[in-house]
């Protein structure tokens, strides 16, 4: 089983996050932050995602899950001081209503609730998902965006602990693509079978996000698994990006289905390879983004690959994919320590594609890498 936030956890990052802001509460729209400082996940995938759920934190400590009655199961696993239902549909009743405007009024009440006779009241809110009109009249609006997102850069150590069960269940889902991969077989297929070993391999659901793309497609760089027939000689780029308990992992991984590679495949893995290790050099704290991306784009040039990468050198990992810190030409972004993120060169051009993929922890004394599977082209 995967690992879930601990209520430690979620006690601490409330903390953290109320002591970096000046608000005298704090209302988390965003289904990511709720989690992140309650431990409940609204998933769209079950009926707990069905409407909204907001967390409402006080300056007094008190920390409030608001959510809609379909999700009142999922909050077994919240760690919060009080949880609150209101009712939009009950499977008896159906009232008709907009799921999102009842929402808002049963915010609304809360918070009217916690500004009554209090002056200058002043609401943290995440600009873009906090409902208008929920907020009480004598509320000054502070958005607290960017103080979240920072806080989200340095991984607790629960979070941590999950991020690393997923990265070693990922490392299962290639295991088992390397020894199902076969030319003849479809795309589709080749995910199915993936997908069964890292059920099974979790002993719990899991949300399987991925490219994988072979032959011609891969020149395209992604792409979901369709109906085509992988033929001998084919580059399959399989890219997981398994999500389980609001985290993730996402390494990836080029299999040419042939018994040699070609001159190209080989000047390929050879030049992806080095780019890696360019870019790992570059994974210390205080190193801008936009210089980890330069370490990896010169190495792919120097491989004889100038013209044909493309796309990011990699990017941050954990509630979100991709997040920050991001590896892209000129970013001023700035590692930090406790930041998690990929490095992910490749390159593709008519008759060739690929790209290779790690898992990194930025640590005081550089990268910590988390993934280890293999990234050979050949089986």
């Amino acid at each position: 089983m995967i690992p879930r936030l601990t209520e430690a956890g979620c006690r601490e990052r409330r903390k953290q996050l109320l002591d970096s802001v000046t608000s005298d509460c704090i209302v988390l729209a965003n289904p990511r932050h709720v989690c992140y400082c309650s431990g409940f996940l609204a998933s769209e995938l079950t009926l707990a995602g069905w409407g909204p759920n907001y967390l409402v934190l006080d300056r007094e400590g008190k920390s409030t899950l608001l959510v809609n009655n379909s999700a009142a199961g999922n909050a077994e696993f919240a760690f919060v001081d009080e949880v609150r239902s209101w009712t939009w549909y009950d499977a008896a009743v159906n009232p008709g209503k907009p799921v999102w405007r009842e929402g808002l009024k049963a915010l609304s009440a809360v918070l009217e609730e916690l500004a009554s006779g209090r002056q200058g009241f002043l609401l943290g809110i995440e600009e873009g998902v906090f409902p208008a009109g929920a907020a009480p009249k004598n509320a000054r609006l502070e958005d607290i965006s960017d103080a979240v997102y920072r806080q989200r850069r340095v991984k607790s150590r629960d979070e941590l602990e999950i991020i690393r069960a997923i990265v070693a269940l990922t490392g299962t889902g290639h295991q088992r693509a390397r020894k199902e991969l076969k030319a003849g077989m479809r795309e589709i297929d080749l995910y199915g079978r993936i997908y069964k070993a890292l059920i099974s391999a979790a002993g719990e659901t899991v949300n399987l996000f991925c490219d994988l793309i072979s032959g011609p497609r891969a020149w395209l760089a992604t792409g979901q698994p369709g109906t085509r027939v992988i033929e001998e000689g084919d580059p399959v780029i399989i890219d997981l990006n398994p999500y389980v308990h609001g985290y993730r992992a996402d390494y990836t991984s080029t299999i040419v289905a042939a018994e040699k590679l070609s001159q190209v495949y080989r000047d390929l893995e050879k030049a992806l390879h080095r780019a890696i290790e360019a870019g790992e050099e570059k994974l210390r704290p205080g190193v801008r983004a936009g210089e980890v991306f330069e370490a990896v784009r010169r190495a792919i040039e120097a491989g004889g690959f100038r013209d044909f990468f493309n796309h990011h050198a990699g990017h941050g990992l954990g509630l979100g994919h991709p997040e920050a810190p991001f590896f892209v030409a000129d970013s001023q972004e700035v590692l930090v320590a406790g930041d998690v993120v990929t490095l992910e060169p490749g390159a593709y051009g008519e008759g060739f594609g690929a790209r290779i993929e790690h898992n990194y922890l930025i640590s005081e004394n550089g990268p910590v890498r988390l993934s280890s599977h293999d990234t050979s082209f050949l089986i």
